[in-house]
């Protein structure tokens, strides 16, 4: 009777126990879907910060690293060689003092038509006006333009990929510091069953080798601890480094992530690869330049011997210069083939980068879709084993009592709580590469220039 009567509760025990899990399991699953914030699991039992806060924190961040106030200065320095190109145009207007010793000299007085005054101490003030240069000045102007406009591509794409690097760095040091707050918990749960397990082997309740494998597996939860906690060090001090503040009290983030697909706009480098491509056509132009005739207008006053305030000595002097290449041994149309081919491969550079690009955004959209259809499949299973631990460590005292199930809910439950953070880490880095790939990761942000 009492054989019978103990199967009964056993069975009665796991009845109640399946349903619980059937039944939490149904609850749980509607509190996550694929379109739920990031971390949103985690909402009910630890804190998080919502979105604008995030991205106010990651805004601070970026302006404060020392790529950003490069990037500001690029700009500046290439807006500046605009200007200094366009004033080319300009006239030049110059000034000269000549003074002239006889150091040797051999010239017959009477007969010479050479001057015959050994010395000269003059002044001379010179204007110059170029009228034509071959294109020079112009396709320099240009030049510059378009290097003023890849350096704001190359602005916009740095401060992009410090937002990126920041929310990367972010996410991992928290992450780090969760799990391994998490585990130790969970370890200094699982240690005084160490215990139990020795008293019950000791009254001869259970085998010696359940022991073996409950300690074997304990040994191995507790290295897995430890390789947190060095993890936990590691993040922790590469978030302090990059932000310059002290890690304190800081929580997941709740970010919205839409269903994304395929958007066809450029990137910054296919962007930056066509910029470099429109320069090269530029410096073919100004390659052909310096072949071409260059004249322009000059005149010069001059005042000489100003030393002498007896003589009052002075002429004005100008008129057009002209200058042309003749005959240069086939060196102009070898730097102008050069220049050509440099601008054919900077061409087939963009193909190249459109490439990577499409292959980039197809994996990121790959990724984010991924993780959204996994998270509430993850989540149900997280809170069925979280369930299941909790009902085998109250069974610590029935007959049929397993410390092999115990320890191994402990580290299923922890390699669950790895992969949906994992998951969730996935799912918003995938999101800001998507932006970052589409250029609209600065506008989401709020991040301007």
């Amino acid at each position: 009777m009492s054989y019978l009567f103990r199967n009964f509760i056993i069975v009665l025990v796991t009845l109640i126990t399946l349903s619980k899990v059937i039944i939490a399991s149904e609850e749980k699953e509607s509190t996550i879907s694929d379109l739920s914030p990031t971390f949103f699991s985690l909402k009910d039992n630890y804190a998080t910060i919502q979105e604008l806060d995030y991205f106010n924190f990651l805004r601070i961040s970026i302006i404060e690293q020392p790529e950003y106030a490069y990037s500001i200065s690029d700009v500046t320095e290439k807006g500046m060689l605009v200007k200094f190109q366009k004033r080319n145009r300009y006239p030049e207007l110059s000034g000269r003092i000549i003074n002239d010793r006889v150091i040797s000299r051999d010239v017959d007085d009477f007969t010479s038509l050479r001057k015959r005054q050994d010395d000269s101490f003059d002044v001379a003030v010179e204007i110059s006006q170029p009228i034509y240069s071959g294109g020079s000045i112009s396709n320099r102007i240009k030049m510059a333009r378009v290097d003023h406009n890849i350096s704001h591509a190359a602005r916009d794409n740095s401060f992009s990929n410090l937002i990126i690097d920041s929310n990367r760095i972010y996410l991992q040091a928290i992450r780090s510091n969760f799990l391994y707050n998490y585990s130790s918990k969970m370890l200094q749960e699982l240690e005084p069953y160490l215990e139990k397990v020795r008293e019950r082997v000791a009254i001869g309740i259970s085998d010696p080798i359940e022991l073996a494998v409950f300690s074997i597996k304990f040994n191995s939860l507790s290295s897995k601890v430890q390789k947190l906690r060095t993890e936990k060090n590691r993040d922790i001090g590469i978030f302090e480094y990059f932000f310059k503040v002290k890690f304190s009290n800081q929580k997941f983030p709740e970010v919205f992530v839409p269903k994304i697909s395929f958007n066809d706009r450029e990137s910054y480098e296919v962007e930056t690869a066509k910029l470099n491509y429109i320069n090269s056509e530029i410096q073919i132009n100004l390659t052909k330049s310096e072949f071409r005739p260059q004249f322009g207008f000059s005149a010069r006053y001059t005042e000489y011997d100003i030393n002498d305030n007896d003589k009052k000595d002075s002429d004005i002097r100008g008129g057009l210069y002209f200058s042309t290449p003749i005959f240069t041994f086939g060196r102009a149309s070898a730097k102008i083939s050069g220049a050509k081919a440099k601008a054919n491969a900077t061409k087939m550079s963009i193909g190249v980068e459109k490439k990577n690009d499409e292959a980039k955004e197809n994996e990121i959209v790959n990724i984010i879709a991924s993780s959204q259809n996994t998270r509430a499949e993850l989540l149900s299973s997280y809170q069925d084993t979280k369930f299941q631990r909790k009902i085998i460590s109250d069974r610590l005292d029935v007959i049929n009592f397993s410390a092999d199930s115990l320890v191994n809910s402990y580290t299923e439950e922890l390699s669950l709580l790895e992969n949906i953070l994992e998951t969730e880490i996935n799912l918003l880095h995938g999101y800001f590469l998507y932006l970052h790939q589409n250029k609209m990761l600065m506008s989401h942000i709020g991040v301007k220039p």
